[in-house]
């Protein structure tokens, strides 16, 4: 059951994304060309990195607790320096400035999920509690929250300052949930454990796309709204 709502997620989310970017470019491109080539490349470098994901997963790649680490090496550093290529590209600032702003808001809310998820983990001692909503992680509240401004950063009366606040403390609360992961992935004696959770079972698939994929494009939507919030905030 879990590892079928692991797999089901990545599905919807990458879908999500697949539709949101084909939306986009036909607003942000003048050419036809332009645009089915930045569509191609979108559903290219997602299913690319789903298998990539997969097939070093279902062979065991992640599954070792030893250093290097090689969940947030060959996991975590690849998407965001892509993620720093992108930000830095001019045809897809064009995309920025065309997303409506409360799109990666509502994104978000997948983070609820999410956060079941690593509870029916924890459930099956998986993962510490501490990881959950059960201890210090406080990333469901960002997803139900997502839901409200999402919706009322439609009122041209919404203060860009609490959207930027907002984002800050998304970016904090992923934080807070990556140190404990990593720490008891890696560093678990100090935690007073006797083993990593990637050796119970974290560093197979499909588990591994909640460092490789769910994390990643939780940061990206953040970053992507705080660009968003800058330039309104400049006008």
């Amino acid at each position: 059951m879990l590892k079928a709502g692991f797999i089901l997620l990545a599905v919807l989310l990458a879908a999500v994304l697949y539709i949101g970017a084909g939306i986009v470019t036909g607003k942000a491109f003048t050419r036809v060309s332009e645009e089915k080539q930045f569509k191609t490349k979108a559903v290219v470098v997602i299913l690319v990195w789903l298998i990539y994901i997969s097939v070093l997963s279902v062979k065991g790649i992640f599954a070792i607790a030893t250093f290097p680490p090689r969940i947030p090496l060959l996991l975590v550093l690849p998407p965001f320096l892509f993620f720093a290529y992108l930000f830095t590209n001019r045809s897809f600032k064009k995309i920025i400035q065309n997303t409506p702003a409360s799109w990666p808001v509502y994104f978000q809310s997948f983070r609820i999920i999410v956060e079941l998820l690593l509870l029916g983990l924890a459930t099956q001692n998986m993962l510490p509690k501490m990881a959950t909503f059960e201890g210090y992680n406080y990333d469901i509240v960002i997803g139900i929250t997502a839901l409200l401004m999402g919706f009322f950063i439609r009122d041209t009366r919404f203060s860009q300052r609490l959207l930027l606040g907002w984002n800050i403390a998304g970016l904090c609360t992923l934080a807070i949930v990556a140190f404990i992961l990593i720490g008891h992935s890696y560093f678990y004696t100090l935690f007073g454990q006797n083993e990593s959770i990637v050796g119970k079972g974290f560093g197979l698939f499909p588990y591994t796309f909640l460092a490789g994929f769910f994390m990643p494009i939780a940061v990206f939507m953040h970053i992507f709204s705080i660009v968003q919030t800058r330039a309104a905030m400049k006008l």
